[in-house]
C-alpha cells in the first residue's frame, strides 16, 4: 500500500512539473501574430490661413509635426517641416506692367498703356457684378499710380540738379525727355484719373522752373497695418459715373497692433465712351 501512495505521489508531481514547464515555454515563445513591420507615416502638409498672411510686409514662418505611432511596442516618430513665406503683394514698381485680374474670364476690359480701364465694347453698365469686377481693378490701378506720382516720381531724375522752393523743399530735375512742362505730368496723371476730381498736390508735388521740370520724389513708408481693399457695393449712377463703396482692411494701429479693423469709402469710376477712369479716390495706405 505504502508502495502505491509513493508512486501515486511520483507521478503527480512529475505531471505537474511538465504542465509548468509547458506553460513556461509558450509564454517565452514570441507572438507571430502581430506584424512587425513599420508602417510608413505619409507626409503633412500644412495649409497656412491665407487672411493671417500679411500684405503688407514680408513674413517667414516655420511649423513642426510630430507624428507617433506604436509599432510592436516601439514609437516611431515622423516629423515634417513645411516653411510658410509671404511676400508684400502691394509693392509699388514703376516697371510693373498692368496685367487683367478680372475673375469673370470673359474678357470685357482690360488695363490700357497707363493703367485705366479699356471696353472692347460700350461697358454694360447695368451688369453689376460686371461693374464690381471693373471697380475692383480700376481702384487696385488708382493706388499704384497714386503712389507712383505723390511717393516718389515715375519719372527719371538726376539727384545731383536740384532746386528749392520757398520753403526750402529739394526738387530733383526730372530727365525724361517726354516731360517739358508741368502740364505734361498732369497731361500722363489724367490718362488714369479724371479731371472731374483735380489733384491740387500735384501742383506741390512738382515744379516747372527755367524751362525745367522738377519733383519732390518725397519717399515714406507704406502703412504697415494695411492688408487689402474690397468693392462691396455699388451705391449710385449716373450716365457716366459710378459710386462704390470699398472697404479698407487694416490688421491693427500703433496703439492697438493687434485688433483689425476696417473702413469703408467712396470710390467712383468715370465712364467716357469705351475708356474707365478713376474718380472719386483715396489712396488706403
Amino acid at each position: 500500500m505504502k508502495k502505491f501512495v509513493m508512486a501515486f505521489l511520483v507521478t503527480a508531481i512529475i505531471i505537474s512539473s511538465y504542465g509548468c514547464e509547458k506553460k513556461q515555454t509558450e509564454n517565452d515563445t514570441p507572438d507571430t501574430s502581430q506584424s512587425s513591420e513599420s508602417s510608413e507615416i505619409p507626409q503633412v502638409t500644412i495649409q497656412p490661413d491665407p487672411q493671417a498672411v500679411k500684405t503688407s510686409s514680408t513674413a517667414s514662418s516655420t511649423k513642426t509635426t510630430t507624428i507617433t505611432e506604436k509599432t510592436t511596442g516601439t514609437a516611431t516618430t515622423s516629423v515634417t517641416s513645411t516653411t510658410v513665406s509671404a511676400t508684400n503683394s502691394t509693392a509699388i514698381s514703376d516697371n510693373e506692367e498692368f496685367s487683367q485680374p478680372d475673375p469673370l474670364g470673359a474678357g470685357a476690359f482690360s488695363y490700357d498703356k497707363d493703367g485705366a480701364l479699356q471696353f472692347e465694347e460700350e461697358p454694360q453698365t447695368d451688369n453689376e457684378q460686371l461693374m464690381m469686377s471693373a471697380g475692383q481693378a480700376l481702384f487696385e490701378s488708382a493706388c499704384r499710380i497714386q503712389w507712383l506720382y505723390t511717393v516718389g516720381c515715375p519719372y527719371s531724375l538726376d539727384m545731383d540738379s536740384t532746386v528749392q522752393n520757398g520753403f526750402g523743399w529739394t526738387y530733383y530735375k526730372i530727365t525724361d525727355y517726354n516731360i517739358k512742362s508741368f502740364s505734361d505730368i498732369e497731361n500722363d496723371y489724367y490718362n488714369v484719373f479724371s479731371n472731374r476730381y483735380p489733384n491740387e498736390d500735384l501742383k506741390m508735388l512738382y515744379l516747372e522752373l527755367d524751362g525745367e521740370v522738377y519733383a519732390l520724389n518725397g519717399q515714406r513708408e507704406m502703412n504697415p497695418y494695411y492688408s487689402v481693399s474690397k468693392i462691396v457695393d455699388i451705391q449710385s449712377q449716373t450716365d457716366d459715373e459710378i459710386f462704390f463703396t470699398v472697404e479698407n482692411y487694416y490688421e491693427g494701429t500703433d496703439t492697438s497692433p493687434d485688433e483689425p479693423y476696417s473702413e469703408k469709402e467712396t470710390f467712383s469710376m468715370v465712364i467716357a465712351e469705351n475708356k474707365i477712369r478713376v474718380g472719386q479716390f483715396r489712396l488706403p495706405y
